[in-house]
């Protein structure tokens, strides 16, 4: 998973929905490298359940 920013692809497979509140803290905020670890945590695993059934 990469940001779009950070030339990641712009597709469904690669998105998180975030609250504007939660994007902003995730884009600027002072923990947002913890968040970040959080959201691409949780997006792995339900990227693994999608793909193993």
């Amino acid at each position: 998973m990469q940001p779009i920013a950070d030339c990641g692809r712009d597709h469904p497979v690669q998105m998180v929905a975030l609250c504007p509140n939660c994007h902003a803290v995730k884009t600027r905020g002072s923990k947002k490298e913890q968040l970040q670890q959080s959201l691409l945590d949780v997006a792995r695993k339900a990227h693994h359940r999608w793909t193993t059934g």
